[in-house]
């Protein structure tokens, strides 16, 4: 009877191993996701510096279609989205695969404290990561 248990016991463990898709992946697991995290980070850095010019830089062909100009690509994130613009912090929290690219999510603290979670769509343009768009929303899980 003991044996019949450790058998099935290891043909179980077995069975869950051989099923990846049973297993949530890891962010750093998923390719390109170190270099779609660095694409993210540069921008949010050309945002703290203030320079719109440079953050477009990491948008996709679709951002820039709907915002032909650096200027008015920044002037769009500092009013609409000042978490980004202007974060008090922001840290890196799960990806996963989507199509043909990359959902990160982030989780910022605004200036006045209060959490919100981006989720970046990162698809890849002439072999480089880029922000094809953000979408924010309040993080009630978080205490603030």
């Amino acid at each position: 009877m003991m044996r019949l248990r450790s058998l099935t016991a290891a043909l179980l463990m077995t069975a869950a191993m051989a099923l990846p898709s049973a297993m949530p992946v890891a962010a750093e697991e998923i390719a390109g996701v170190d270099a779609a995290r660095a694409t993210i980070q540069s921008q949010l850095d050309a945002f703290r510096a203030g320079s719109a010019e440079e953050a477009y830089e990491f948008a996709a062909p679709n951002i820039r279609s709907m915002f032909p100009t650096a200027k008015v690509f920044g002037s769009m994130v500092k009013q609409g989205y000042p978490m980004v613009w202007n974060p008090a912090d922001a840290e890196f929290l799960d990806a996963k695969p989507m199509d043909k690219g990359i959902v990160q999510r982030l989780r910022f603290i605004d200036q006045q404290g209060r959490a919100h979670i981006g989720e970046y769509m990162m698809v890849q343009v002439d072999g480089e990561w880029r922000i094809a768009g953000v979408k924010i929303t309040r993080d009630e899980s978080f205490g603030v």
